[in-house]
């Protein structure tokens, strides 16, 4: 019985952080809104355990922080926690790259291929912000399988929840179509020297391609936001 309710416990915990997750990427709770104990329960119905308990996990993953004294408010990041992020997160997914341009199997290129088939449909529409980035994360994910390396597969993973927020960000700020256009673009160049084992290319184009999306949460669209970082990550 004991063992049964602390899996009730545990789902229910799951179900909560995946909602308030869902409402904080979809907008609901904006960058340095309060989120209130009292307001979740009411909108979600649940108690105040399992809300705790959710809360904590997403400010572990820094979606949200902590503020002693005041409360949980939803994060709005540095350009530093933003580049920091994106410094880790080329350096793993070039590795990824390589290893899946040595790797990688047709199976993996061909699954690839299909999800960029469906692709500008979900980037040539400013509503679909969250489809994009589903999808988007979808051919990074099939990169990451390829390289057939399960520490680095759990490493990004990790580094998810993060990269996820940031992105819905940078949707909402920048919504020039040619941005987006560019995107699947450089991911159909990242396919082609995956498909021709060019481990070397492959990383060359996904660290543009990382480095790019960054670009999306700087102010002036013309600042060069890698900096000194891009020519340490080349």
């Amino acid at each position: 019985m004991e063992m049964a309710n602390k899996l009730v416990k545990e789902t229910t915990t799951m179900a909560v952080y995946r909602r308030i997750y869902d409402l904080v990427l979809n907008g609901n709770f904006p960058p340095g809104e309060w989120i209130r104990e009292r307001q979740l329960k009411e909108l979600l119905g649940v108690s105040s355990t399992p809300i705790r308990e959710a809360l904590r996990m997403l400010v572990q993953e820094r979606i949200l922080e902590s503020v002693p004294h005041h409360g949980v408010r939803v994060k709005d990041l540095s350009l530093k926690e933003i580049r920091d992020y994106y410094e880790l997160r080329a350096e793993l997914e070039g590795l990824a790259a390589e290893l899946a341009a040595q790797r990688g199997s047709s199976t993996h290129f061909k699954q690839m291929e299909d999800l960029l088939r469906l692709q500008p449909e979900h980037f040539d529409n400013a509503d679909h912000a969250q489809e994009a980035i589903d999808s988007n994360n979808q051919f990074h994910d099939l990169i990451v399988e390829a390289s057939g390396n399960e520490a680095l597969k759990s490493t990004l993973l990790h580094l998810r929840a993060g990269i996820s927020w940031i992105q819905v960000m940078a949707w909402n700020r920048n919504k020039d179509q040619d941005r987006h256009s560019l995107t699947y673009h450089q991911h159909r160049g990242i396919l082609e020297a995956l498909i021709n084992r060019d481990p070397k290319l492959a990383r060359s184009r996904i660290h543009e391609h990382i480095w790019d999306s960054v670009s999306l949460m700087v102010s002036s669209p013309h600042e060069d936001v890698s900096g000194k970082i891009w020519s340490e990550t080349t």
